[in-house]
């Protein structure tokens, strides 16, 4: 991703496309904070149906999801943004031919859809942590990214942004629901075929971090702050959840809270959000098996996700620098 010289302090934009959701930030940046003006997310599943159609994108989850990237762009103009970066991930990734999307998100508002790698979105995960003021000082640190359609595992290297290790899962939330958790609730062994899909998944992405090292396990993306936000038994509010930490099992008792659970039933729970009632319980699932993977106890919630790695990446002069 270009890194141009920017105009500081001002005002800019990221909407990060996903497998699951559409996200928008815009936020006033300096060279020493970052504050947010204006937010807004719309569950739209980019990836639904891909994996029972040869990874093709489908007309109607493209239908949702360009809608909501057109909204937002205006959003972001509205709010006076100098500029308006979109990024896609894991779906359009996947996806078997997805030109015809980029084409017409073009056409529709004139912003580049950038398709990034997965080696380049750990990368801006991992950057939105290490440049967050609640961990900067933190030597070590571990970013847990779990999206919809695949799950990172990135350390960095000790008091910089560049990454030392990183292990790409490809399962996320809306992946492993769609392939395991059919039933409603799922049954006993829809659940343990999950397992196993994501236990193998782990196993085969291998051990590439320094278990050596001490460092900080931080997760980032709608699982953690959902997980979070059940735990408080409250709405979803990005101020209180900021740092919080979810222990190993209170994260089991979660889940096995929501298994026993109908996706209905799921959204009248305090503190989820109802869009994503259907694949939380997954979510979950991912959690504990990277945990698991890197034998932690416990992970801290950032609510700066990817999308804020990218304002940082794009129009923060220092970033790479260090």
């Amino acid at each position: 991703m270009s890194n141009p010289t920017p105009t500081l302090p001002g005002r800019y934009a990221c909407i990060d496309c996903g497998t699951n959701s559409v996200k928008l930030i815009v936020a006033d940046l300096a060279e020493d904070s970052a504050e947010p003006v204006f937010q807004l997310s719309e569950t739209t599943r980019i990836g639904e149906g891909m994996q029972a159609n040869a990874m093709h994108l489908q007309e109607e989850p493209m239908r949702r999801t360009l809608e909501a990237i057109v909204n937002f762009a205006a959003a972001a103009r509205d709010n006076d943004a100098l500029e308006t970066v979109l990024i896609g991930t894991a779906a359009l990734r996947d996806a078997h031919i997805s030109a015809d999307f980029v084409r017409r998100v073009q056409e529709r508002c004139g912003l580049m859809l950038e398709i990034i790698t997965g080696q380049e979105e750990a990368r801006l995960s991992f950057l939105a942590v290490r440049e967050d003021p609640y961990w900067r000082d933190i030597p070590q640190l571990l970013v847990i990214d779990i999206g919809g359609g695949s799950t990172e595992l990135i350390q960095g290297e000790a008091g910089t942004d560049r990454i030392q290790a990183r292990t790409s899962v490809n399962l996320g939330a809306v992946k492993l629901t769609e392939a395991f958790l059919r039933s409603d609730p799922p049954a006993a062994e829809q659940i343990a075929a999950a397992n196993r899909a994501a236990a193998a998944a782990f196993d085969a992405a291998g051990l590439l971090i320094r278990m050596d090292q001490e460092f900080k396990v931080v997760g980032v993306g709608g699982t953690l702050t959902n997980l979070g936000a059940m735990k408080l038994a409250s709405a979803l509010d990005p101020e209180a959840l900021h740092g919080m930490t979810l222990r190993v099992p209170e994260i089991e008792g979660l889940r096995t809270l929501l298994a026993q659970r109908s996706v209905e039933e799921r959204r009248m729970l305090p503190g989820l959000d109802p869009r994503r009632a259907d694949i939380i319980l997954a979510g979950a699932m991912l959690l504990l098996h990277a945990l698991a993977h890197i034998q932690s106890d416990r992970v801290g919630i950032c609510t700066r996700g990817l999308r804020w790695g990218v304002l940082y990446d794009r129009f923060l002069s220092h970033i790479g620098k260090s």
